[in-house]
């Protein structure tokens, strides 16, 4: 039978993949066009190398525990930033379910989000890579789900295949398995469009994906990621970081307890007034439709899938960066024995 052989949660900003020296001019940019709260604080061009060598650091540890724990396999749950869907057709919940996909290894474009103008990466191996997935495996576990409860989207090829597969999915590996040589497949959950499924259903799939995981009758060690978050609001103006939001995600990854986890992010009411379209228009992402907290934010329901999967293990934070000049609650985090 398939085996969990580990479970890791990282974010995946483009702060983190950006060399800190172009952090400061990006803050700056942000803040110059309203999107950063002036109230955030500003570190030092000292204070972001540190924070740079940290993150680089936290991967390290994450890529050393994938190594030893040899799995044959990656399942990592992340989302579409319009990258592969839109609102033509936008599912809740998906599975790859193809042979391969491509992708930019960090994005298709250079830098950071924050200039109007930014050169196009080429497609070359330094940028450009093929993954190979497992049908097998993502055939198995979407039978599996489907008799558990969980009516999935799937696609086996991808609908942009020129755009490639979205930074959700590739960014991870770009640090931990940096060869792409892991099979992966990629497990959409949308986090950043409303309306979005709850943490409450996020963790009963983290559930489902053990459950059916332990059922299937492979060979195979499947080590789980959980891609994104925690706290940030890209899009949002005079945006700011909540770091006691990230606190508490990050005591509930602690203490083993992903029901309390999910709890606590349902919880959290993303600001907006319902009677101003705008206002609607920003909280839902575009939909109109508001259900809990999207954008960067969101993605931390990929952190409670993860760490349902792992539910009643204490896990361990490597390292928690506050990353000012997004900002960004930069977090990474691993599960012993899952």
């Amino acid at each position: 039978m398939a085996r969990v052989c580990t479970v890791i949660a990282a974010s995946h900003s483009p702060f983190l993949f950006t060399p800190s020296e172009q952090w400061e001019p990006g803050r700056a940019t942000r803040l110059a066009r309203g999107g950063l709260s002036p109230e955030t604080t500003v570190d030092t061009v000292a204070e972001n190398a540190v924070k740079e060598a940290r993150i680089k650091a936290a991967f390290g540890v994450l890529r050393e525990r994938l190594t030893a724990s040899k799995p044959d396999v990656l399942l990592i749950f992340g989302d579409d930033q319009l990258e592969q869907f839109d609102f033509k057709n936008f599912p809740a919940l998906s599975l790859f379910t193809g042979e391969s996909y491509s992708g930019y290894k960090i994005s298709r474009w250079v830098g950071l989000p924050v200039g109007p103008k930014r050169p196009e990466r080429e497609k070359t191996p330094e940028n450009w890579v093929t993954v190979q997935s497992h049908p097998k495996f993502s055939h198995a576990l979407m039978r599996e789900l489907m008799v558990d409860g969980f009516d999935l989207a799937f696609t086996n090829e991808l609908p942009d295949p020129d755009e490639g597969m979205g930074h959700a999915f590739m960014r991870p590996s770009y640090y931990i398995d940096p060869e792409y040589k892991i099979p992966s497949v990629p497990f959409f959950v949308n986090c950043y469009y409303g309306p979005q499924p709850t943490a409450k259903r996020c963790y009963q799939l983290g559930r489902a994906v053990r459950a059916a995981i332990e059922r299937i009758p492979l060979d195979l060690n499947v080590a789980v990621i959980g891609s994104g978050g925690l706290w940030h609001l890209p899009n949002y103006p005079n945006s700011w970081l909540d770091e006691t939001f990230d606190a508490n995600i990050l005591a509930g990854i602690k203490a083993g307890d992903a029901r309390k986890t999910a709890e606590y992010f349902d919880s959290v009411v993303p600001p907006f007034d319902p009677a101003n379209k705008a206002s609607v228009n920003l909280a839902s992402g575009g939909t109109g439709m508001v259900l809990g907290y999207g954008g960067g934010t969101g993605e931390t329901r990929n952190w409670i899938v993860a760490s349902a999967v792992a539910d009643g293990k204490p896990g361990t934070v490597v390292d928690y960066i506050p990353v000012y000049a997004s900002p960004i609650g930069a977090g990474f985090a691993y599960w012993d024995n899952p």
